[in-house]
């Protein structure tokens, strides 16, 4: 048996193939590397791309709880009404939409239902940017009530639905999250800073006018 040396006359070590020499199937490994992802890809864009569903506002169903940051927002139902009397009243042949919420502070601080919390969406007679007229609790009727921290309530968002328009049988709307700020150096106190939306969801009207 010939014995090989270990010196420039020994014979050479053996060079690994190239990745695109490699042969699968009949075909060069970097062939099906390239296959691969390219249906990755197109999965992928069949889906709306890769970011897609992180980038997507979450949609719920109404009885779903939503961390709104600030919030705990609970959407329980939307109704139409002929009046909240004597909190709320609508134009002459109008009439009141309300959005029923179990809306819990999460911050150690009471404070009154935020008026940019919720918005309706697409709804005749109302801008998608409308502040609603005010809020009330449905246990006292008490409006613009402040919140216990940590205890839910029953809190209504009413919107005036002008004469002669066609009640809605079922609405869209958005639930705004609430970002939270250090105490500042210079004012020393600490505040929450309306976010990006939290959650959008899609309800049924119930017709209470008559």
């Amino acid at each position: 048996m010939q014995e090989t040396g270990s010196g420039d006359g020994g014979r050479e070590e053996e060079e690994l193939p190239e990745l695109k020499d490699i042969r699968v199937r009949g075909r060069s490994v970097r062939t099906w590397v390239i296959g691969a992802g390219a249906l990755v890809l197109a999965v992928s864009a069949a889906f709306g791309g890769l970011k897609k569903a992180a980038d997507e506002t979450p949609q719920v169903d109404a009885g779903t709880a939503i961390d709104a940051g600030r919030y705990e927002v609970t959407i329980q139902r939307v109704v139409t009404v002929a009046d909240l009397k004597p909190l709320f009243t609508p134009d002459d042949g109008g009439a009141l939409i309300a959005v029923v919420t179990k809306l819990k502070v999460t911050d150690d601080l009471g404070t009154a239902p935020s008026s940019d919390l919720i918005r309706l969406v697409g709804v005749p007679g109302i801008e998608d940017t409308a502040a609603p007229l005010g809020t009330t609790n449905l246990r006292d009727a008490t409006m613009n009530p402040v919140l216990t921290p940590g205890f839910a309530e029953d809190v209504a968002y009413v919107w005036k639905l002008p004469k002669a328009t066609e009640l809605p049988k079922s609405i869209e709307l958005t639930v705004r999250g609430y970002e939270h700020q250090e105490q500042s150096l210079l004012d020393h106190h600490e505040k929450w800073l309306p976010g990006e939306v939290a959650a959008e969801s899609t309800v049924t009207v119930k017709d209470n006018t008559k």
